[in-house]
């Protein structure tokens, strides 16, 4: 079966049996900590997370460039041509274009065209905090994956995912993600962020939506711990699976030398390693 032609889900369930891994590389391109070789050209922030994405794709489940990095410096091209670049070189490994969007539907419309039809991603992240008719834009693109805020690794996340909501009296990221595997779920390619630097409310939120995937940034620079986070996030029954547990600065810069793709990959290699050990 081609591939392209799998839904976010089936690309994501295939990866992590093939690639046996469920890391991600985050691609958050910052033009002062370029390899020297590469500041100030044209393309370097392309030729940067090509060069990543070529020397460690083998070891990942997912790929997630990260909007702002490349807004910032005028560099929608380079994004564009980067996931052209991962989809026609790797197309069994799943983009998430990590723009975090949320707006009414109308605007809604335009993010998703510019997310599925511009750049070609597989899946984005969406901020749920104006309700179902800001996602439901995003659903309308058949077999694209909408990945929902839900438990962010920020510290400030806390200010408002931990309010207990009337009814229930339940936190509300935890009705975030009651809503999302329940009421949004029609498509089954919604997903759900929850931070590594949270384990105890990673094991709440599995509770709740089942095999639904989650993505989990915060393993790297932000400390989060990976035993506690594959425990806390693993599907019951199916090790190796549901998690899309994302490094980005850890991979990206562990060195600023012209061996900065083969400490890319030693950095991913013993990243996955350490995933595979703690399932």
């Amino acid at each position: 079966m081609n591939s392209r032609s799998n839904t976010f889900n089936q690309q994501l369930q295939s990866a992590w049996a093939s690639q046996g891994s469920m890391l991600c590389v985050g691609f958050d391109p910052d033009p002062q900590r370029l390899p020297t070789p590469l500041q100030g050209r044209p393309e370097g922030i392309f030729e940067f997370c090509r060069d990543i994405a070529d020397a460690t794709a083998d070891l990942v489940c997912a790929f997630k460039p990260q909007f702002a990095y490349f807004a910032s410096q005028r560099a929608e091209a380079q994004l564009e041509k980067l996931i052209r670049h991962l989809k026609d070189r790797y197309p069994h490994i799943p983009v998430i274009l990590d723009s975090k969007r949320g707006d009414i539907g109308s605007t809604a419309d335009h993010y998703a065209l510019e997310a599925f039809e511009r750049y070609g991603a597989d899946a984005i992240t969406v901020n749920p905090y104006m309700g179902f008719d800001t996602i439901e834009p995003y659903l309308k693109h058949s077999g694209k994956g909408v990945i929902v805020l839900c438990r962010t690794s920020n510290p400030g996340g806390s200010d408002l995912q931990f309010l207990n909501i009337a009814p229930s009296g339940e936190p509300l990221y935890l009705h975030v993600a009651k809503l999302a595997a329940t009421q949004w779920n029609a498509s089954s390619q919604i997903g759900l962020v929850v931070g590594a630097t949270f384990p105890e409310e990673i094991a709440k939120v599995r509770a709740i939506v089942g095999e639904m995937p989650l993505l989990i940034p915060g393993i790297g620079a932000q400390g989060g711990d990976i035993e506690a986070t594959v425990k806390a996030g693993s599907v019951p029954g199916k090790p190796g699976t549901g998690m899309i547990i994302n490094s980005s600065r850890a991979i990206l810069y562990a060195s600023s030398g012209n061996d900065f793709a083969q400490a890319a990959r030693a950095v991913t290699q013993t990243t996955r390693d350490a995933l595979r050990a703690a399932i």
